[in-house]
């Protein structure tokens, strides 16, 4: 019996969702994703990902196309997210990846959907922010501002 001491430990790079990149690596399938978001809009089928709790929760998807805005405003749009659902910032994250319009993203709470505009994930749309989460991503408002909604007690 092995005591698991021959194991290798793959430490995945900052701009990789932990979750999907060892799933591709799993299956054997390709996994991509980008640094920044200059570099994503080089490519065709490049989304935008919020993921929580470590992909326990993907807030929403878009894609890069989409994007009006700049990375702060980004990062700045998933902190305000993640304080109205897990409030835990450390565990939230903005990934680049490249995943075909129609298809699913893996994540915790159902995962997420890319589609030819903007995805949230059912909870996120019961905030009622999607109007302003809109604005942030097409760069006409800097933040949304989430008002003390809150989708789980603490």
């Amino acid at each position: 019996m092995a005591d698991g001491s021959d194991r290798t430990s793959k430490r995945q790079p900052a701009h990789h969702s932990a979750l999907r990149s060892i799933m591709a690596d799993a299956f054997g399938k390709t996994y991509t994703a980008f640094e920044t978001l200059a570099a994503a809009r080089q490519h065709p089928d490049s989304v935008v990902i919020f993921e929580g709790d470590y992909a326990g929760t993907i807030y929403l998807t878009t894609p890069v196309r989409e994007v009006g805005c700049g990375e702060p405003a980004l990062r700045q749009l998933l902190r305000d997210i993640d304080a109205a659902c897990w409030s835990d910032s450390d565990t939230a994250f903005v990934i680049y990846e490249v995943i075909p319009i129609g298809a699913a993203v893996a994540g915790g709470m159902g995962g997420g959907r890319v589609l030819d505009g903007l995805w949230l994930h059912p909870r996120v749309e019961e905030l009622g922010m999607r109007d302003d989460i809109q604005q942030v991503l097409n760069g006409g408002i800097e933040r949304i501002d989430a008002g003390g909604k809150r989708w789980r007690q603490r």
